[in-house]
This record gives C-alpha cells, structure tokens and sequence, in this order.
C-alpha cells in the first residue's frame, strides 16, 4: 500500500526549512499506515503466502480496499508477534475487478504460480462462486470474505468457507424485522441486480416473506452497470407498494437513491448489505438518508461485541476512519486463514483446510464458528441511515 503525500502547489519552490517543517507534520495515521505497508512488504523466501483477492478497481473499488487494508492490518499484527513457525506472512493480492471470469484467472494465478496455501475472496457472489470452482478442483481452501449467494455452500465444495452469513439467513433476518417493526407493510416492490447476488435477494425475501403473506406487487430488474432506472421506478410508483427492497451494490443504489428522490416516490426503503459502505452515502447524498439496511457489521451495532471495540479502534489509528461490514468481514477472513495454517501445523492445503472447518474464536462480528456447509452462525444487523450516519435500526419503535 502506496501513500502519495501532494505537496500544495506554489509558484516558488519551497525551501529546505519549510520541507523539513512539511516532513514533521505528517500525520499518525499517515505513519501507521506506512509501517503497515512496510512490514507485509516481505521477501518471497521463507515466507508463508495467502492468496488475497477482490475489486481492487472498478465500481466496487471501495469493497476491494477495505479487503486489502483489512488485511495487511492483521498480517503486519501477526508478522510483529514473530509470524507462524518463526516464518512472516506474505500476503500476495490480485484484482478481479468483481467479474467471475477474472476472479478464476486470478486464484488460477495465486495457487499455481505464486502457490498459496489459503485464498481469501472474492467480494461478490458472481465472482466467489466462479472462483470456488477452481478451489476445488485444486484441492485449495478458500475463504469467500462477501459474496453471500446461498448456493456457494450449497454444492458439496468442502474446500470453500465463508465470512457472511447467505442471502437466506440475511434476508430471514430482514424479513423478521420489517414484520416486528412495520407490521401494516406486506405490500413491496423490488428492484436487483440481475445476478447472483440480486436474484438470490429476490428468491429469499420471498421465501422467507411468505410467512407473513408479504406480497410482492412489483418485481423490477436492471444489468449490472446500468445507470436509468426510472423506468423500473415509474412502475413502482404506478404499483401498490407500501415499502421497497432494493438489492443493490453501492454504485448502482447509489443511482436509484438519487433517481427515487427525483420520482416523487414516498415509501419505506430497505436496502442489502450491498450498501453497507461509506461510499454509498457518499455518491448518493442525502437521497440515502432514511433507508433501512441489512448488514453484517457495522459500528453503530458494535457495542457489546468486545472484539469489534478492538478491531474499530486499530482500524481507526492506523487508516483515519471507521471500518465498514467489508473491512469486518475481511478482517475475520485473514484471522481464521491465520489460525488454520497456524493450527494445521504445516505448509499443507489438506491440512489447512482441516483446521480451518475446526475454527472458533471471538470474531468482530461475535463467536464465529462455521456449520456443516462452512457458512457461519452469526447474528446479522439491521441499520438506518439518519443525516448520513449509520444508527441502530433494531432500537426504533415500532410503526403503526
């Protein structure tokens, strides 16, 4: 991790007692950041390498570096307590820009070429699920840190595991508080993406609402990449909707928050944990303001989990802001390949892959352990936006 400091531009050149006074001013975080970045910088001899890939460009860019930053916080914690069997940690990263054809040429490339124990990634559920593939073919472990299509476990891969809960346990959650909370509403419009990730939201929240007789009066669907959705907007306005689910990453639902305020629409909005990130606050502004997500983690639900606290409060010192959900779920990604290779006892796939089905520990999303699939048992969060900040939606009253 590179970090270019611009000096302000002038027309004289500074001179040599106003750049050493420059130098002194840097700031802690831009120097913890430095010393994170320096200490996984390590010589390819004697090291032990995880596989570490994600959007590190592209519209979910913002998901990617969380992934990365993540990352090397937690190997430059464990390279600085002397690594596993006297050996640092080389994490070596790929981009796979969130497509699932780059994501397989990238796992490819770190477990033939740059031969990984471990692979940490993907972010989205295209990506997590093509890639899987190829971790079972090659005998490899994997860790999918975000993508949570449910039928990524579901496919009797025993060498991939994930950090997310699956849509279907996300969205049950969803679907629970929406009924606690709002228990005139069965009326909803739904707008995905028209991917895994999307059709995936789609089928759980109406499995998982037909318990209630939630009723899904108009269902609408766009291409990832997309950027009109007024269309799809028109008709939900012409529907009887009381709320609408929209499962979205941040780019695009950035967009349709816009687009929604723009319409004259008035409805209850509940959004995936697609959204769970800074950056869609700010590319949607105050058109985000009043929407309901389902997440993973976030800090305004950290209270009471002690290794959350911890985590916030490293993350926060060494980058100079908050982790979102994916910097969570990457941060307890990179720990359990840790502690798999660390527990396996040696450079061993097979045995890695033993150890880590084994894992518990205090994660910052809670006690973290996997079930029979490799999916986790955790508890999920529900946020609202208010002026721009994420609150603790499970704290509101009930709406009549």
């Amino acid at each position: 991790m590179a970090i270019l400091l611009k000096p302000r531009i002038r027309e004289q050149v500074p001179n040599q007692k106003e750049m050493k006074m420059r130098f002194r001013t840097l700031s802690g975080v831009c120097v913890a950041a430095l010393m994170i970045a320096a200490s996984v910088q390590i010589a390819a001899a004697d090291t032990i390498k995880i596989g570490v890939f994600g959007p590190m460009s592209g519209d979910a860019a913002a998901m990617g570096s969380a992934e990365k930053d993540s990352v090397n916080l937690a190997v430059a914690e464990k390279n600085a307590a002397g690594g596993i069997r006297g050996e640092k940690i080389e994490p070596v990263f790929a981009d796979d820009n969130g497509k699932p054809e780059e994501a397989v040429n990238v796992i490819k490339r770190l477990i033939s070429r740059d031969e990984v124990l471990i692979n940490v990634g993907s972010i989205s559920s295209p990506a997590s699920l093509a890639s899987s593939q190829v971790s079972r073919q090659s005998e490899t472990p994997q860790i999918v840190v975000a993508g949570t299509a449910q039928r990524i476990t579901t496919q009797g891969n025993k060498w991939v595991f994930r950090s997310p809960v699956p849509d279907t346990k996300l969205v049950a959650d969803l679907v629970d508080f929406i009924h606690e909370k709002f228990p005139k509403v069965t009326k909803f419009a739904f707008l995905y993406v028209n991917d895994d990730f999307g059709r995936g939201g789609f089928e759980a929240f109406k499995l998982a609402g037909s318990k209630y007789n939630f009723d899904i009066v108009a269902e609408e669907r766009y291409t990832r990449g997309d950027i009109d959705f007024t269309a799809q907007l028109g008709r939900i306005k012409a529907s009887p909707a009381q709320a609408m689910v929209e499962w979205s990453r941040y780019t695009e639902a950035a967009l349709v928050a816009k687009q929604y305020a723009q319409s004259g629409l008035n409805l209850i909005r509940f959004g995936s944990d697609g959204i769970a990130t800074p950056k869609f606050v700010e590319l949607g502004g105050a058109a985000t303001d009043g929407i309901y997500f389902t997440t993973h983690f976030s800090v305004a639900t950290a209270a009471d989990i002690p290794a959350a606290k911890a985590f916030i409060a490293k993350f926060q010192k060494a980058y100079g802001r908050v982790p979102d959900a994916y910097a969570a779920e990457a941060y307890d990604s990179i720990t359990m390949a840790i502690m798999a290779v660390e527990a396996a006892g040696k450079s061993d796939r097979a045995a890695v892959r033993d150890a880590l089905a084994k894992i518990s520990f205090e994660s910052t999303r809670g006690p973290f352990r996997f079930d029979e699939k490799g999916d986790p048992l955790l508890t999920t969060h529900v946020v609202k936006i208010v002026d721009g900040k994420e609150t603790n939606a499970r704290n509101i009253p009930v709406q009549n």
